[in-house]
């Protein structure tokens, strides 16, 4: 079973019991179960069912392993003969979740 969803605007590829790495979630916490509402494609044994936004029968259950900040780029910028240098550091802010399965509600 295949699918992806989308999540605080970002769409995923989903499979029952993949590790997948979102935006992240600040009003969960680890360990907590989530349901994922916005199903866009689902592909069951070759039976594909696409929403139009997103499929209302479908949800889906994960949990969340670990939040954690991700690697730091750096902003560097410069104007010749002027001087000028700025550098900067982000490191954002990254949940993993790990999905648990489907429920349908047919």
């Amino acid at each position: 079973m295949e699918a992806y969803f989308e999540i605080l605007g970002f769409q995923f590829k989903a499979t029952l019991n993949s590790l997948i790495t979102i935006p992240y979630l600040k009003k969960e916490k680890e360990g907590n179960e989530i349901i994922i509402n916005n199903i866009i494609y689902l592909n069951e044994k070759g039976k594909i069912l696409m929403g139009f936004p997103y499929i209302k029968k479908i949800k889906l259950k994960a949990k969340i392993i670990n939040h954690y900040k991700g690697k730091k780029l750096i902003i560097f910028k410069k104007k010749r003969r002027k001087g000028f240098k700025l550098k900067k550091g982000h490191r954002q802010l990254l949940t993993t979740i790990k999905i648990i399965g489907f429920e349908k509600n047919f």
